[in-house]
């Protein structure tokens, strides 16, 4: 009976991935919060992390052939974690739709940061850059239904009437490059705060950030971030490669 006990309780522990962590002075920024990339790449990490619980490692995919590819992910933030304040990371899967697989994420922080965010990924063949049916995947993850979203983030698609103009040309250098060989996807939150001026980042408050990938952008590509200026309290960002096609489009919505 113990033993069975056991097992339940393991398998609605692996259920969801928890974690905590700190907010360090490198993920800061000037304000003392975290930075929206280096919340991204907890984010990520922390997917990562309750696939390991579940014993599907990164290392073990990539020698498989598999990877995952973010499509969307619209994140919220009520209150900002900031410098030294202790974070937790909840996430767990919804399941898939079609090719889509949904993941969902809840942050709550010592200091009263808090957020949550929902994201759709596909699982593609990293040596064929295919997508795979979800049927294909040989590991098993348990599907939590109905807290924090229902079904998929809406696609982001920059408004045909607004007026974009170039920001900075840009070049996929090795600091932005992951294991999947391209561009990681927290580092496009970068590429769009680094189009942002200095007054800009002092007194605009994120509170929410949508993005949908297009394609991939590996090393030594380059490409040019397109913006929006300031409207409804949005920005909205668009990447082009050399071949004009759009690598991303996005949407950063500040406090009124």
């Amino acid at each position: 009976m113990n033993e069975m006990n056991n097992e339940i309780k393991n398998e609605m522990m692996n259920e969801k991935g928890i974690e905590t962590f700190i907010v360090s002075s490198s993920q800061a920024d000037t304000e003392s919060k975290i930075k929206l990339s280096a919340l991204l790449e907890r984010l990520q990490d922390g997917a990562d992390r309750h696939l390991q619980q579940l014993g599907i490692t990164i290392s073990e995919m990539l020698r498989d052939g598999f990877g995952w590819m973010l499509m969307t992910m619209d994140l919220t933030i009520t209150q900002h974690p900031v410098l030294e304040e202790k974070m937790e990371l909840t996430t767990w899967s919804k399941g898939y739709r079609g090719v889509v697989w949904l993941r969902d994420y809840e942050l709550i922080g010592s200091s009263g940061a808090a957020g949550y965010a929902r994201s759709a990924w596909t699982l593609v063949d990293i040596n064929k850059r295919k997508i795979m049916r979800p049927t294909a995947f040989p590991y098993e993850i348990p599907i939590v239904e109905g807290e924090v979203s229902e079904g998929p983030p809406d696609k982001v698609a920059v408004p045909q009437e607004l007026e974009m103009r170039k920001a900075y040309e840009f070049i996929a250098t090795y600091s932005l490059m992951d294991s999947n060989g391209h561009v990681n996807n927290a580092k496009y939150a970068d590429l769009c705060y680094d189009s942002l001026g200095a007054e800009e980042v002092r007194n605009l408050r994120m509170n929410r950030f949508r993005i949908t990938y297009h394609r991939e952008v590996k090393l030594g590509e380059q490409g040019i971030i397109e913006r929006s200026d300031l409207i409804d309290q949005s920005i909205w960002f668009k990447g082009i490669n050399e071949e004009g096609k759009i690598i991303f489009e996005a949407q950063i919505q500040f406090e009124d």
